[in-house]
């Protein structure tokens, strides 16, 4: 199918799906459900597994992805000539699939992890199980070709989570036009984030110093410092106190910081800026969508869209297993009562 034929059969699809899926005033139905088997039902329409209620939480999680990932790679292949930013997305799971496969060798096990099914996207070579070097042989991912030891294992996904990023990057940054300039400040603002939020737990949460840090932060150029356009907001927020709100309040992204209380002790919290980011990129990644239908780029906006709700289907799971209220369920991922998202 040429281009524009595909752009529109595509987007009247996508269209359809998510005037079916369970965001913006449909997203706080999920939460009304008062029983996983309610929220399946809700969710797929169909009767669900007789199966433990621990198991059927990791079936609603894991069918849902899978629909998800399905209708994605099936638009894609609508294209004779797919845009590179299309297929690139994809990358993201390629690598979450070869860090199963590199723990489950240094593990010892002897059969292949589930991975992601990407069909025809794939481009490691599963039926080479266990030979890890045969496996990434000709793919980006050829230099992963020995099965890692132990302590060699955290470096090593490091590595790819920096070369996916770097992927992403120069995908992103060789098109033109006014969907991808909408497109790059959407990626460059989650990596930015991803940076901050990780930089914000190591300090939190393990006491790590700013010269331990900064090596293990994202970037784009060959090292990460002031110059690298991801890793340098990261880097000037190392030496900021992490107990004053008074130096964070006018910080380029305070919307996204937890409020101050009369009378308590205020401390910054990287999960409430990584959750209300996350509505961030959702409400960017409509205006993308709509906004630009005959650009194919609107396919990356319906994709964080479906993303974002697969992180509300997960909360929603959670809330349900751990017995957390609706409401607190919907505080943490930025839905209101009444509908729609928080800003």
């Amino acid at each position: 199918m040429d281009k524009s034929g595909a752009d529109a059969f595509v987007f009247a699809k996508a269209n359809g799906i998510l005037g079916k899926s369970f965001v913006k005033n449909r997203a706080p139905l999920l939460f009304e459900a008062k029983s996983l088997t309610e929220l399946w039902t809700l969710i797929f329409k169909t009767q669900p597994p007789a199966v433990p209620e621990v198991m059927l939480a990791q079936e609603i999680e894991n069918r849902a992805f899978e629909k998800f990932i399905k209708a994605y790679t099936q638009f894609i292949s609508c294209y004779d000539k797919p845009d590179p930013v299309l297929t690139d997305q994809l990358f993201i799971y390629e690598a979450e699939n070869l860090k199963e496969i590199g723990a489950a060798l240094c593990s010892g096990e002897s059969k292949l992890p589930s991975v992601v099914n990407l069909g025809e996207n794939s481009v490691l070579h599963y039926d080479q199980w266990p030979d890890i070097a045969a496996i990434t042989k000709g793919t980006v991912f050829s230099w992963y070709d020995h099965v890692p030891g132990i302590h060699e294992q955290q470096s090593l996904e490091f590595k790819i989570d920096l070369q996916v990023c770097r992927h992403l990057w120069q995908s992103i940054y060789h098109e033109k036009g006014e969907a991808h300039a909408m497109l790059e400040k959407l990626y460059k603002r989650e990596f930015i984030i991803q940076n901050i939020v990780w930089s914000l737990r190591m300090r939190l949460y393990y006491n790590m110093k700013k010269e331990d840090i900064i090596p293990l932060l994202i970037h784009i150029t060959d090292c990460p410092n002031m110059q690298d356009p991801v890793a340098a907001p990261a880097i000037k927020l190392l030496d900021w106190p992490l107990d004053e709100y008074e130096r964070w309040e006018n910080w380029k992204y305070a919307s996204l910081l937890n409020p101050r209380e009369d009378g308590q002790v205020w401390q910054i919290d990287p999960v409430w800026i990584e959750r209300k980011n996350k509505v961030a990129v959702n409400k960017m990644a409509e205006v993308l969508f709509h906004q630009f239908p005959s650009d194919s780029c609107f396919l990356i906006g319906w994709y964080k869209i479906k993303d974002f709700e697969l992180s509300c289907i997960r909360t929603a799971v959670e809330s349900l297993r751990f017995n957390v209220s609706a409401q607190d369920a919907m505080d943490a991922v930025g839905i209101a009562s009444q509908g729609g998202l928080n800003g």
